[in-house]
């Protein structure tokens, strides 16, 4: 078992985390090192008296050390699978502290199997049926309250929000929360950012970004309140949007998607105390998208997966929902990622007309993944009060870009050549996420806030 060291770094917890660990990864620190297996170990020297000894697991992936960081994993733990990641360590006889540990790893593991295959107590299928119910009642009854507060904040006009404190949506956000429509909430607790603040290149005006995404929560509000007249796939894609949950069996019962996946990009934020990080995913024969999303507490690891730049080579389950996007992974195994162009990458216009499509059949949309093809960099119009804008082009059309610290070094990759570019587009402006420039994958880094980009190997 090896991980890449872009899997590794993507343990790590935060990006202080991130650049400490790769601090840590120098051989000539470390000290005892050895591998059994899947177990690599190795002693460093810390501020304390005695060195930390530090364990991990690369099949979990797991970790211990006796340093007193409570981040998980910790900047050492890091720092010693990017040495193995480097140079895979040489097999050993594991201490007998290394030994204790994998030893109560595999008591954990045999106690958890043996509860698992207990029986199952018989499904109470009308309390299920009567907590459903209830949730139905929470839900519609936040429904009630929201659109009653838009309705009020129509009448008053969408200026008046510029002077409304934080703690007017956060109220009507936690209401949201109590009803159990989270997803909503989300939603409410980002329009404080929207309604000021200068407008940036390739984005909207304060006003415009106001109104569209009040537009947006209302639309859903609508759908939600007519749900039981909605097909199948667009009703599941309102609940999705509301917040609710895909339970194991429904999953369960979505049929297998194999083939070749690319890797095009991670990325992670910060959601409610909770970190997100999404895998986005084109498929190499079909050209169909997906976007895997994993979620961790704050300061713990999340499950390794492929890095940007490599192949998915196994099955996807699509959530249920129209469009369809989200998935899980399911059996496979990374691979290495042929060169070549980015899969499914199609000309401005045909990637705007998708974005019709996408909108047409849920409106409430924030932002929707391009792909595209053959596009050269360039100046767009001056912006606002005179500020440079960059943009992306082809004979069909132009986009603007969102401002983003790495578009220098985007652009310094293209060269003025036309490449391929991914990203997620509002309407206004693409944010890109990764560039395939001489059929190398070149992706923004998942928890890296500097102007630079990484290259695949």
């Amino acid at each position: 078992m090896t991980l890449t060291a872009a899997q590794i770094l993507d343990l790590a917890p935060d990006a202080s985390s991130r650049k400490a660990g790769q601090d840590q990864a120098k051989p000539a620190k470390w000290g005892g090192l050895g591998r059994a297996g899947t177990v690599i170990w190795g002693e460093i020297k810390g501020s304390g008296a005695s060195p930390y000894r530090t364990v991990a697991d690369l099949a979990g992936p797991a970790s211990k050390c006796t340093c007193p960081s409570r981040k998980f994993p910790c900047k050492h733990a890091l720092g010693l699978m990017l040495v193995d990641a480097a140079a895979p360590l040489a097999e050993a006889e594991p201490p007998d502290w290394v030994a204790a540990w994998t030893k109560g790893r595999e008591s954990r593991a045999a106690a958890a199997e043996t509860r698992s295959a207990e029986p199952a107590k018989p499904v109470d299928e009308k309390a299920q049926a009567k907590r459903r119910q209830a949730r139905e009642d929470r839900v519609a009854g936040a429904l009630d309250d929201l659109a009653l507060w838009l309705g009020d904040l129509m009448r008053r006009g969408i200026a008046s929000t510029r002077a409304e404190p934080y703690a007017c949506w956060d109220r009507v956000a936690g209401r949201l929360v109590d009803g159990q429509a989270p997803g909503l909430a989300r939603r409410v607790r980002a329009l404080p950012g929207l309604a000021v603040g200068a407008a940036a290149p390739g984005a909207p005006r304060p006003e415009e970004a106001m109104a569209l995404a009040l537009g947006r929560i209302g639309l859903l509000v609508r759908a939600a309140r007519r749900i039981d007249r909605l097909a199948p796939e667009q009703a599941a894609a309102v609940r999705a949007a509301i917040g609710y949950p895909v339970g194991a069996e429904a999953m369960a019962e979505q049929p297998d998607r194999a083939e070749d996946w690319a890797v095009l990009a991670h990325t992670v934020e910060e959601e409610d105390r909770l970190t997100a990080r999404t895998i986005w995913l084109a498929g190499r024969e079909s050209g169909a998208l997906a976007q895997v999303i994993d979620y961790g507490a704050a300061g713990s690891p999340l499950p390794p997966v492929p890095a940007a730049g490599q192949d998915f080579a196994g099955s996807l389950a699509f959530h249920p929902g129209a469009p369809p996007l989200r998935a899980v992974l399911r059996e496979g195994r990374a691979a290495p990622s042929p060169p070549g162009p980015l899969p499914g990458g199609t000309r401005v216009a045909e990637a705007l007309d998708g974005y019709a499509a996408a909108l047409a059949l849920a409106p409430w949309l924030e932002s929707w993944p391009l792909r595209l093809s053959g596009i050269r960099f360039g100046h767009l119009p001056e912006h606002g009060a005179g500020a440079p804008a960059f943009g992306v082009g082809d004979a069909t059309g132009c986009l603007a870009l969102r401002g983003d610290p790495r578009l220098p070094a985007l652009v310094a990759v293209a060269g003025g050549a036309p490449v391929d570019l991914f990203g997620l587009y509002d309407g206004f402006g693409l944010a890109p996420l990764a560039l395939v420039a001489e059929g190398r994958l070149y992706a923004v880094p998942a928890q890296d806030p500097r102007p630079v980009l990484m290259r695949a190997a």
